[in-house]
């Protein structure tokens, strides 16, 4: 079966839930509902079928660039070629995952050629610093460094988490976390600047979702996966990413309360009325 048929299956089940799902809907909203539907299926086959064409090339300039780490927000940036800007990630997401999937082999070949089979997964919420951490705490670099390679994702669903675990284990590679913290309100205030800087987008809404799935990540993995090592670092306000450990980790909370989630809103609101954000900017924030 071929990458393009595998696509165009995946296309027709979406849109025959996305069709349903708009025509339980009452009056005139179904029907455009499911118009937008289809039109967001169509974006995502085209730009899964250019990766696919595509697809060495773009492995090959992103690893030539990116030295032992797989950021998939950067790899991503391969993509600006075809229309990619950072605030319509969810027309290119499908096919960044082809791009992701090559590297990730292609970084593990190259470890492996290395006599180096270990691998450090990043993970926490969007926001909480796991990048700046790679880049400026000199403990977590020098770890780092001694690694075959660094997977920097959020892993905001498990069962994505668990997929990469057992591919690098089934390879032999001896796999850590590195689970990074930040508080629900430095978390998102970075996720806003960052917007500001390179146009890379998270609305309120989606960020005030994907937090709470943390909830219990750290027993989780604890449980689950006692033979890898999990550091953890705390980010809290921004301040480095010191490391505490388990049972401190343990105490973290994910809630998104609905006073949380009005200081949230507060901090958008400021943001919007400092004129620091472009329209477009302000209207990726606010989507939902």
């Amino acid at each position: 079966m071929t990458k393009q048929y595998a696509m165009r299956i995946v296309v027709m089940v979406m849109m025959a839930l996305c069709g349903t799902a708009a025509w339980a809907a009452d009056g005139g909203g179904a029907i455009t509902q499911k118009t937008d539907s289809i039109k967001q299926l169509e974006k995502w086959e085209v730009v899964f079928n250019w990766v696919g064409e595509h697809l060495d090339s773009l492995a090959d300039s992103y690893l030539a660039k990116s030295g032992n780490i797989l950021d998939p927000d950067i790899v991503r940036e391969e993509l600006k070629s075809i229309g990619y800007n950072g605030l319509n990630v969810t027309d290119y997401i499908l096919g960044s995952r082809q791009i992701d999937s090559l590297v990730l082999i292609k970084l593990l070949d190259r470890a492996e050629a290395e006599n180096n089979k270990t691998i450090f997964f990043m993970m926490g919420s969007t926001g909480a610093g796991k990048s700046t951490a790679l880049r400026n705490n000199p403990d977590l670099k020098q770890m780092v460094n001694s690694v075959g390679l660094v997977y920097d994702g959020a892993f905001i669903n498990i069962p994505s988490f668990e997929t990469r675990l057992k591919m690098v284990q089934d390879r032999g590679f001896k796999a850590s976390i590195i689970f990074v913290h930040n508080d629900a309100e430095t978390g998102f205030t970075n996720t806003i600047n960052r917007m500001i800087k390179t146009n890379r987008s998270m609305s309120l809404y989606y960020y005030a979702y994907s937090y709470p799935r943390f909830h219990g990540r750290i027993a989780y993995l604890l449980r689950e996966h006692p033979d890898v090592d999990l550091y953890c670092l705390d980010n809290s306000h921004n301040k480095g990413g010191e490391r505490v450990s388990h049972d401190e980790a343990l105490t973290w909370d994910y809630t998104i309360s609905k006073r949380l989630m009005s200081r949230l809103y507060k901090i958008k609101n400021r943001f919007k009325k400092l004129g620091l954000l472009t329209p477009e900017q302000i209207e990726a924030l606010e989507a939902k």
